[in-house]
Order: C-alpha cells, then structure tokens, then sequence
C-alpha cells in the first residue's frame, strides 16, 4: 500500500538576494521520493552562454548536517534528470525581458513514487535543502544574467505521511565528487569511492564551446589493477555516440536575444552534441537559417535588417549540459544495488576501482558524478 501526495517544500517565495546560500528545512517525519525545484526570473540575458542552470552553482540535500545526500550543480542535476527521463527538464527560457522558468528534479528513488528507493525522513535528525545560487552579472535587461527583482524559488515534491505503510530499503545519494582543469594530452586517474554500490556514474565537461570527446578521449574503468575493465579505452567519439545508442536524442528549445538580426552570431544550447536544430525568427528576424552547425555550437542568421530581435532554436542531440554517463542499472537490466554493479561491471564497491581519463585539450572544465544506492 501506499499514498502520495504532492507536497509543497517551498511555496513561492523571493530570493533572498541575487547571490548566496540559503536553507531550507525538509520534514522530519514520512517518505520524500523526489524534490521538483522551480526557479523563476526575468531575464537580462543578451550572451547565448547563459541559462538558469547556471546561477544554481551547488544544490545539496544535507542529513544531520553533514551527510551528504545529494550535492550538484544545477547543470548536472538536469543531466541527470534528462538521463532519467529520456527527455530535458521542461525549462521555459525566454530573452530578452522575458520571463523564464527553469526545473530541477532531485530525485531519491529510480523515479517519483519509487517505493524501494526513498528518502525516509523519520531516519534524520535534521534534513536541509541548500541553494547556493549567483543570479545576476549585471542584472538589468540586455545585460548578462538573470534579475533579483521578482525572481522566485517553488518546491515541491511526492511525500507519503507516515501512515502510508511502507518504508523504502534506502535511497539513491548523488554527489559531484571530484573537479578538474584539463592539461593538454594528460592521463587522469581517480581512484573511485568504496563505501555504496554504484549506481550511474557520470563525466561532466563544463566548457562551453568544447568538443565532449576531446575531454573524455579516452575512458576506462579498472576493477583491481587490470583484472577486469569493463570499459576499456572507449574512444570519446564512441562514447558520444554510445549515449544516443542507448538514450536516444534530447531536444531544448531557448529564445536567444541578437543585436543585428542580419549578422551571423554563434550561438550555445544544453544540448552539447548538436545533430540538428530549428531557428525560428521573430517579425524582425525575418527568415531564420543555420550557418554553420557544429556539435558544439551553431551560427544563425535571420533575414531580417541591421536591428536587434529575437530568435528561438530548438536543438536535438546529445550529451546535455555536456555529460556522458555509465547507467549500471540499464547495463543490468534493471537491477539495483550490488545485483546491478555486479551484472555491469562485474565489480563489488569495496573493490579497488579506478577512473582512468585521457584529455585531448588543455582548459576543459571537467567533473565527475557518481550516483549510489544507500
């Protein structure tokens, strides 16, 4: 048995400045399966290279104040959604002086309404949600950034009251574990954590205007000094691809702001791995056509005379937010916990673990995600 109800974390309320960390308590009592966090703001933005994902640099779901439960980036919290789902949170980006709407899932189960995997408050003495957050780089219309004024933070999530006759057998943590800047042509070894079964493991390349593969072009996991590599010098561009193979293509839809309708500006979507977009102009843009489509930017030009107006691109592809990731509970089958790693992988946790990158560039901003079950 059990009973869901949605259940307001947060109701609508102003930020409390353009920039800082806030906290927010979380119920002590019952199970939460997910947190849907809505962010709300008007935005400045002119530069192509900002989102609402962006001014979120740390969400953290924090147990008795210092486990870790959940700790990402905005822009890894979507990755990691989009990899869930199969499809982009449903964000609502308008610019310029438009108003925009970004959604960041948090989930503590496979899914909203997982009964075996939940964060069962009664176990915590304190639970907080912290948003630490930077909303402006300017902060009026046709600057960069998102404005104070009027922006808003929502919560909401899937909870069942104590009464609901279940007790999920524990939770999924997500936590960013390590960040790095690339040197050109370098190996990187991280030795990965032995204290949970894993779940998805998660490479992130935060450089705009980067090539995925170049960052991530070699990868290999080694289980106990060689005995096993389940992925074993996967080409970056193998890698790429290997993610439409087996979550198929993602699709944003953005309105981007361009000061002459009629020059080719270069523009940057979440969808870093670009097969196709669709331009559409408005009444001054004129007719809207793709310059030049890279996957990791395009050029778009409108038809339209030397004054500003707006485009909107919707883009398809893969590798949001620049992610790739390894799903142990897809390679399984749909196992979980040890059963999944062992199915995947054949590794245990408590194994001697190794992530082993070759980076191509210098520069690349890079991370890595690593889910477990708990």
């Amino acid at each position: 048995m059990g009973l869901w109800r949605t259940h307001y974390l947060i109701p609508e309320r102003s930020f409390a400045s353009a920039a800082q960390t806030e906290v927010f308590d979380l119920p002590l009592v019952g199970v939460l399966s997910d947190i849907m966090l809505e962010i709300y703001a008007q935005s400045g933005n002119i530069n192509a290279d900002i989102f609402l994902a962006d001014i979120l640099t740390k969400i953290e779901v924090i147990g008795d104040g210092s486990t870790v439960i959940k700790s990402f980036t905005g822009k890894e919290c979507q990755a990691l959604a989009a990899y869930n789902d199969g499809r982009m949170p449903p964000d609502k980006e308008l610019s310029p002086s438009g108003g925009c709407w970004g959604y960041f899932p948090i989930y503590f189960g496979r899914y909203p309404g997982d009964q075996m995997y939940a964060l069962n408050c009664g176990n915590w003495n304190s639970l907080q949600l912290r948003l630490t957050y930077a909303l402006t780089a300017g902060g009026t219309i046709n600057t960069s950034g998102f404005m104070s004024t009027g922006a808003k933070i929502t919560a909401w999530g899937h909870y069942a009251p104590v009464a609901a006759g279940f007790a999920p057998k524990g939770y999924i943590k997500s936590e960013e574990k390590h960040v790095w800047t690339t040197a050109a042509t370098t190996n990187y070894d991280f030795d990965l954590a032995r204290d949970y079964p894993y779940r998805r493991l998660m490479l992130v390349d935060n450089t705009l205007n980067s090539h995925v593969r170049h960052a991530f072009n070699k990868v290999t996991v080694n289980v106990n000094q060689g005995a096993t590599k389940p992925i074993d010098r996967l080409d970056g561009d193998d890698l790429v691809h290997e993610m439409g193979l087996q979550f198929g293509m993602f699709q944003h839809t953005k309105r981007y702001y361009q000061a002459l309708c009629n020059a080719a500006t270069t523009f940057y979507t979440p969808i870093r791995w670009k097969v196709n977009v669709n331009p559409v102009g408005s009444g001054a843009y004129g007719a809207a056509y793709c310059g030049t489509l890279d996957p990791k930017n395009i050029t778009v030009q409108g038809t339209g005379g030397a004054e500003p107006g707006w485009v909107q691109i919707t883009s398809y592809g893969y590798c949001p937010h620049g992610c790739v990731i390894f799903d142990l509970e897809k390679l399984s089958g749909g196992l979980t916990g040890p059963a999944a790693m062992l199915t995947a992988w054949n590794a245990r946790h408590t194994d001697d673990i190794d992530l082993e990158i070759y980076a191509y560039y210098a520069n690349y901003s890079c991370a890595y995600v690593l889910e477990q079950y708990v």
